[in-house]
């Protein structure tokens, strides 16, 4: 692939290893991560949301980590408004800007205009809402199953603002959220590299698994505990914007109520991150312009070496060679 792309964009699921391309990616760039993660914008919470370690902050740079209250929402519009200049300022620093994360919607909203917030309607998502809250989220998630089912398989059953925002989306406009044809397209604010990190199944669910543990093991059961005490029990419910919608959040509370054992919390934290994984392969098959990486048996720098190369462009006479 020839290309003079300035952005670099890595995505893929969780469990596939983009914190260590990355930092060896933006090594070789000279730029720094942006990172692309819904929940590692949440200050508190750098265990649960897995955020790069303080060695690995050392040895590349990372931004858009730790910045967001926990208790605020973060959409995508608001993260590409957070995006967008560090993009702009390290293609005019560096000639370069290095994007990494696995949420692929605010991916697609910062490095293209997106028009996920046309269509809104305050007093339908108002009610849906409060049907959540009276109902349940898994009557609404039904619901959406019933109505848009590619968007219900997407959305965790959990995710209730997700769930509310697509429900709003089908009665306002009367189409499917899903099958919108804005959530992705080959039309980039910059040139722009597209990279899909790839792994066998089998392997990617191991490595989440190990991660599950670690999460519970490691400092999460106490973030979720420190944030409870702080903040109150009515502003803490899992379920609710922020921190609240994170994976592992409801099922350390669970384990702080008393309700579940040690191993229940790891189990079910591995099946939902799981079932999340499951959600982005299916978001990465939408960017139908990606380069596919499988990472299996390679070094992080390999396959660094490899994305930076698709950025290379192309010296006169190799291009004329090869016609």
């Amino acid at each position: 692939m020839t290309t003079a792309a300035t952005v670099m964009a890595v995505l893929g699921p969780t469990g596939v290893g983009k914190p260590a391309v990355g930092i060896e990616l933006a090594r070789l760039l000279g730029v720094r991560v942006i990172s692309c993660d819904s929940m590692q914008v949440y200050r508190g919470f750098p265990v649960l949301t897995n955020q790069p370690s303080p060695e690995e902050r050392d040895a590349a740079p990372h931004a858009l980590v730790g910045v967001i209250d926990p208790t605020d929402t973060c959409s995508a519009a608001q993260y590409a408004a957070l995006a967008r200049p560090l993009i702009e300022e390290d293609l005019a620093g560096a000639g370069r800007a290095l994007v990494v994360g696995g949420t692929g919607l605010y991916m697609r909203a910062a490095l293209a205009p997106l028009a996920v917030a046309a269509d809104a309607d305050e007093a339908v998502r108002a009610r849906l809402e409060e049907r959540a809250r009276l109902e349940g989220p898994e009557t609404l998630h039904a619901e959406l199953a019933r109505l848009d089912p590619d968007a219900a398989a997407a959305i965790d059953p959990r995710n209730v603002r997700r769930v509310v925002r697509a429900l709003e989306a089908v009665a306002v406009t009367g189409r499917a959220w899903s099958g919108r044809d804005d959530l992705w397209s080959p039309v980039y604010s910059h040139p722009t590299v597209i990279v899909g990190l790839a792994l066998e199944r089998q392997e990617l669910y191991r490595r989440i698994d190990a991660r599950s543990a670690v999460i519970v093991d490691d400092g999460a059961v106490e973030e979720v505990r420190r944030f409870r005490r702080e903040h109150g029990e009515a502003s803490t419910t899992p379920g609710g914007p922020g921190i609240r919608s994170a994976i592992g959040y409801p099922e350390i509370c669970r384990y702080l109520d008393g309700s579940q054992s040690r191993q229940d919390t790891i189990d079910q934290i591995a099946g939902a991150t799981r079932r999340y994984a499951r959600r982005q392969l299916t978001w990465l098959r939408k960017v139908g312009d990606a380069v596919i990486i499988d990472v299996r048996d390679k070094h992080p720098r390999e396959v660094a070496c490899e994305i930076a190369a698709l950025a290379a462009p192309t010296a006169p006479e190799e291009e004329h060679n090869r016609r």
